[in-house]
């Protein structure tokens, strides 16, 4: 399941300089440099309203910093193959469709990153199995609790082998048993690169580095 994605610049994956990000007056992030080699770990650490996963959506491509640059694979975060290369999970996830049952939902974003439908259902069988979440595949989106939301977030954020993994505490709300599921999980993709947010200290230990945001 190792990344086959080139790295950039250097054999930097991720690369952010001088990142800036605003809301009006309030300066949330500034002078942000950090680059991430394949396979690294880094943590984001820091109090809420710190910027943690203001930075995440800025090297997601979701969100436009005020200043500075962030890029991926040398492709410029937010671009289609940046995109292609990231998995993302952030928190207070709201991009599912209730409706549908969490294996509905992944299956219609496998088909997103470009599986074929069979392709697609084999996938999100797959990681099923491997996350110990199959039960929670035939539930509906509104009656997942904030832990198998958080669950089937991770899993989406698996789909496509992405060289790169953007998690906003995916640990959160989480029993011991699926943390360490997700670890795992983490650790048999050892060519993946990692930005974590996290508060938890247990999640703090298995990265290689921290990047401590003030408030």
């Amino acid at each position: 399941m190792e990344s086959e994605h080139p790295a950039g610049a250097a054999g930097k994956l991720v690369a952010v300089s001088g990142l800036g990000r605003s809301f009006g007056s309030n300066e949330v992030l500034l002078g942000i440099d950090l680059a991430l080699s394949p396979g690294e770990r880094l943590a984001l650490i820091g109090p809420n309203g710190s910027g943690k996963s203001t930075l995440l959506r800025c090297i997601a491509g979701t969100m436009a910093p005020s200043r500075g640059s962030v890029s991926i694979g040398g492709h410029q975060a937010g671009t289609v193959a940046a995109r292609r290369m990231t998995g993302v999970s952030l928190s207070q996830e709201r991009s599912f469709y209730l409706r549908l049952s969490a294996r509905e939902n992944l299956i219609f974003f496998a088909q997103l990153r470009g599986y074929g439908r069979s392709a697609a259902v084999k996938a999100v069988d797959e990681l099923g199995e491997e996350l110990g979440i199959s039960e929670i595949l035939p539930v509906r989106g509104d009656r997942c609790s904030t832990g198998m939301i958080l669950q089937v977030a991770f899993a989406r954020a698996l789909l496509g082998a992405p060289a790169l993994l953007l998690l906003d505490e995916p640990t959160r709300s989480l029993d011991t048993d699926a943390i360490e599921r997700v670890w795992e999980a983490i650790g048999r993709r050892p060519g993946t690169a990692l930005v974590l947010a996290t508060h938890s200290e247990g999640d703090v230990e298995r990265c290689d580095s921290t990047l401590e945001l003030d408030s």
